[in-house]
């Protein structure tokens, strides 16, 4: 019983630290051990796209999306991927900074805009670097330009996932709560890159490596974030507020 509730009390120092007012060198290690994992898989990615053996996984997950279509749940998945268009994403970010802006959170609308900014910059970087051209199946939907990789993915994976983590940091205190909202934006936001496999408008290599390299940018944004953060704390700054 002794030993077994020592092990317990070290898994709960190390899950302690990893908290956003955790020790800043566990955050960083864990934030570039991820990230790094990220940029081995994109990198993968990138190269079977360009020797062009990601064929038969493509065709294997668009056929077996294929088996859900019908015309109720494909107006239903529209509507879900327009919520990772720039129609619908910009607005809300709007919203999102100035209320940020309101609230005087000003490092958290930079942040969320650096996020976003970058993350479409590099998008269009990669789909005129690759010039993979979209499935040449029937397109339920609207979609020009390139295809690799999926900006609706990589972007809404990047913006939804930091409004979870912020959301995250600021319900820090709520043991339970705090980890609902990454779970839900994050889903959000697989979800809608699936959708553009289902639509016929991107493979799903696309989709995977929006959802690597975004999430490489998105770990990289956070912990960018957390160094502030920790800068204005040890100078005897707000950290929430600058």
């Amino acid at each position: 019983m002794k030993e077994k509730q020592t092990i317990e009390n070290s898994i709960y120092r190390v899950i302690n630290k990893v908290r956003p007012a955790g020790s800043l060198g566990i955050v960083l290690a864990v934030g570039f051990a991820v990230a790094f994992l990220l940029m081995l898989l994109s990198a993968k990615l990138m190269e079977d796209v360009v020797e062009k053996e990601t064929g038969q996984f493509d065709q294997a997950v668009y056929s077996f999306l294929h088996t859900f279509h019908s015309p109720s749940l494909t107006q239903d998945v529209i509507f879900l991927t327009n919520m990772g268009s720039a129609t619908r994403v910009v607005p809300i970010f709007l919203v999102i900074f100035l209320v940020l802006l309101f609230l005087r959170r000003r490092l958290e609308a930079f942040m969320l805009t650096i996020a976003l900014g970058g993350s479409g910059l590099f998008n269009y970087l990669l789909k005129v670097t690759f010039h993979r051209a979209r499935p040449d199946i029937e397109h339920l939907v609207e979609a020009g330009g390139y295809s690799f990789p999926s900006g609706h993915a990589m972007n809404s994976f990047v913006f939804y996932g930091m409004i979870g983590y912020l959301l995250w940091y600021h319900f820090r205190h709520r043991k339970l709560v705090r980890w609902v909202f990454p779970l839900v934006f994050l889903s959000f936001a697989v979800c809608i890159g699936l959708s553009r496999i289902y639509l016929g408008v991107h493979f799903a290599s696309d989709v995977v490596a929006g959802f690597t390299i975004g999430g490489t940018w998105l770990i990289a944004c956070i912990l960018g974030l957390q160094v502030i953060r920790w800068y204005y704390h040890k100078s005897g700054g707000i950290s929430g507020k600058v």
